[in-house]
């Protein structure tokens, strides 16, 4: 009985060392790599949520993760009251400033319907549908991810990432000055019409005029321009004289 169990332990020893012995080797060898494991389906960056404060709710259901650079917006596209007020998954998403939008510029087929029209009308034929945008957010003090520049739509480049805005390419356009720009806002308006403020815009959006004009009707007109002077649109103000 004792020789068997003396038997039994030297045999597990003897494995033990077996073992051990091999481990030691493939730690050794400078040859054995070990592989790491791919997961498909993921980018880089963890997924979340976006869209803080009141206005999270507005679509809700957006998430966003790393891709390229950018980030994936996902969500319906709802407008608002102006050209340049647009919005996916409570997110303020930025196409491009009034001033330039209003000129018709074309950038890509965002539709998807084979044809390339001006950004408007492409975006409009998307409202109400879901989108994936590729943007990159705009933080503000708080840390609030509610406003975002956009790049791509469903997959077409609106906008080089790496590049300058487009609508801050003047296309070999001057600028203009006051007194010209004043003198066009008058002709929109209309035969006796007053400008009484030129103010000029150069935000980080880009360039243009914004002109405060009295019509020969006792009404007060905003006339927007582009940099070169070019009226891209006319509104009456509210509340103006009847």
């Amino acid at each position: 009985m004792q020789r068997r169990t003396t038997i039994l332990i030297a045999t597990s020893a003897a494995g033990l060392l077996a073992l051990g012995t091999a481990g030691y080797f493939l730690a050794d060898d400078p040859e054995e790599a070990i592989e790491p494991v791919r997961i498909s389906g993921f980018t880089a960056g963890d997924a979340s949520d976006t869209g803080t404060g009141e206005g999270s709710g507005n679509g809700g259901g957006g998430t966003t993760q790393s891709v390229d650079g950018l980030e994936q917006l996902v969500g319906e596209l709802r407008a608002g009251d102006d050209p340049d007020d647009w919005s996916v998954a409570g997110v303020d998403v930025d196409f491009g400033p009034e001033e330039w939008l209003l000129t018709d510029p074309e950038q890509a087929d965002l539709d998807g319907d084979g044809t390339t029209g001006p950004v408007l009308e492409e975006l409009r034929a998307l409202e109400g549908r879901e989108v994936t945008l590729g943007v990159r957010y705009e933080e503000d003090d708080d840390g609030d991810r509610d406003d975002a520049d956009v790049f791509t739509v469903n997959g077409a480049t609106y906008r080089d990432p790496d590049g300058a805005a487009p609508w801050k390419d003047a296309g070999g356009q001057g600028d203009a000055d006051r007194d010209s720009v004043a003198a066009a806002a008058e002709k929109a308006v209309g035969e006796g019409a007053r400008a009484v403020d030129v103010d000029r815009n150069d935000d980080e959006d880009g360039a243009g005029w914004d002109v405060e004009v009295h019509g020969a009707d006792g009404k007060e007109y905003e006339v927007l321009l582009d940099a070169s002077g070019e009226v891209v649109d006319v509104r009456a103000d509210d509340g103006t004289d009847d």
